[in-house]
């Protein structure tokens, strides 16, 4: 048995050294090196410039580092101008300065937070950075070991782990600078504890479960729905009396409500509307919902002109984020109420097919490579998403006839499939699902494995041994 384990661990930590090649490999052809000297709003060069999102997460995990708080690391960077209409119908310049200090609560901050850890250590590179989150992608190749290991068997697990480890759609992110590897991080956590859970839900792996959805929430705010649905499932299976189910799934809701506190709490001091995980909901739907988005080139994506002009005050006023979101939200709400038919018959299946790869994906791609993906990895990506699909769903019917747990891994293809269709169509919003995509396609080939396995022992059988033995 020792020995069994520790041929699993070996080979596990060769599969870690391989993703980490492939990671640095990547870093070192294709991953941007430098920021822009002003303000992006698009990705001219992303072998030149970090790229959107991106920014954010580096300067703002820098200014964390600094003493400086959760701020908004773009106008502390670069201020801003800006010709605003006044409530009287005349036109003003507002001007942003450089070093304005304003609290921010645009992302959830479990990836912020983690990249200013190597800040504070003086890491505050781009490339310091990128290393940082090569690190935390190879947590998530021992995760997808263990993960296999707990659901199916060691090979399982190994097969999980080197689909993590080559899988250009998980990997490409950990150079890119995005939060995707700290949300890929906590799902492969997730459905590990959340596994354990559904076989054995006792109230200590109750609360274990609620931390670690949290932290997953805190890094991908639409992952805190994993939680409630897996634990209610689950519980609703046990055979436990009702109050002792109660009771479990009261403590995975306060303990999970426990971990997302302090950040609630100090959004909600801070900022002058209330807030949850974070405010950028109202960017999101007044960018993809509007003409371009309904009616343009791009159904069912983003578009960044639909979000201008930015709200200021009655009087060109700066307003804090919050403020903004509530603006934009209504603009957004007001939009869609009078294109719903639009919306729900054409826009939401573009948004889905968008993020499935099922409508325009060439397209899609090209997008994808607008928002700072690297070229090549985006069309491997691609190709691998393709390959990994149908062995994907054979994975889920072999699992489901097997009698083992199917919702606990799948669960985040539905929730990448609401988040894409409420928000808009991209590929990086499938970033949970990839988990699934890589966990159930491993079930296939570990499947596959044990047929060829089979068929060699029934080759090697005595009596055609003893044929063998004949024949010479």
């Amino acid at each position: 048995m020792t020995r069994r384990i520790s041929r699993f661990w070996l080979a596990l930590i060769l599969i870690v050294v391989l993703g980490f090649g492939v990671r640095v490999v990547s870093m070192a052809i294709w991953a941007p090196h430098k920021l822009p000297d002003t303000v992006l709003l698009d990705c001219p060069s992303y072998k030149v410039y970090l790229c959107g999102d991106a920014v954010y997460y580096h300067d703002a995990a820098n200014l964390l580092a600094d003493g400086k708080g959760f701020i908004d690391p773009y106008r502390y960077q670069y201020g801003g101008k800006e010709t605003v209409t006044l409530a009287n119908g005349t036109t003003a310049e507002v001007v942003t300065p450089v070093g304005h200090i304003e609290p921010t609560a645009g992302h959830p901050p479990v990836y912020v937070l983690y990249l200013s850890v190597f800040s504070a250590l003086g890491l505050q590179s781009i490339a310091a950075h990128q290393i940082a989150s090569i690190l935390l992608g190879c947590g998530s190749i021992v995760l997808a070991g263990l993960l296999g290991r707990s659901w199916r068997n060691e090979r399982t697990g190994l097969i999980a782990a080197f689909l993590t480890a080559v899988y250009a759609n998980i990997w490409i992110n950990d150079t890119a600078v995005m939060s995707e590897t700290a949300a890929i991080f906590f799902t492969f956590a997730a459905t590990l504890v959340g596994l354990r859970f559904v076989r054995e839900p006792s109230r200590r792996n109750a609360a274990f479960f609620a931390v670690i959805s949290a932290l997953a929430a805190l890094s991908r705010a639409e992952l805190i729905l994993f939680l409630p649905i897996v634990a209610a499932v689950a519980l609703w299976r046990a055979p436990l009396a009702w109050g002792e189910r109660f009771i479990r799934y009261g403590i995975a809701g306060l303990v999970c409500c426990a971990v997302l506190a302090p950040w609630v709490i100090r959004n909600n001091v801070v900022m002058e509307e209330r807030v949850t995980l974070s405010d950028g909901a109202g960017t999101v739907m007044v960018q993809a919902n509007c003409d371009d988005t309904y009616y343009g080139r791009h159904i069912g994506y983003w578009s960044l002109p639909c979000g201008l002009p930015q709200p200021y005050g009655p009087n060109g006023e700066l307003l804090d984020e919050s403020q903004r979101d509530v603006v934009v939200r209504e603009r957004a709400t007001d939009y869609i109420s009078s294109h719903k038919v639009r919306l729900l018959t054409v826009v939401v299946p573009a948004r889905i097919g968008r993020m499935w790869g099922l409508y325009e994906p060439l397209e899609q791609i090209r997008l994808d490579i607008g928002e700072g993906r690297p070229s090549i990895p985006a069309k491997v990506g691609f190709l691998q998403y393709v390959l990994l699909v149908p062995a994907a769903l054979v994975g889920a019917a072999i699992q489901w006839r097997r009698r083992q747990p199917v919702l606990v891994v799948g669960l985040w293809v539905v929730l990448a499939t609401i988040t894409a269709a409420t928000a808009f169509g991209t590929t990086r919003y499938r970033t949970a699902a990839e988990v699934s995509i890589v966990m159930f396609a491993a079930i296939t080939i570990e499947a596959i494995w044990l047929l060829i396995q089979r068929k060699r022992n029934r080759d090697s059988s005595p009596e055609h041994d003893s044929a063998e033995m004949a024949s010479l």
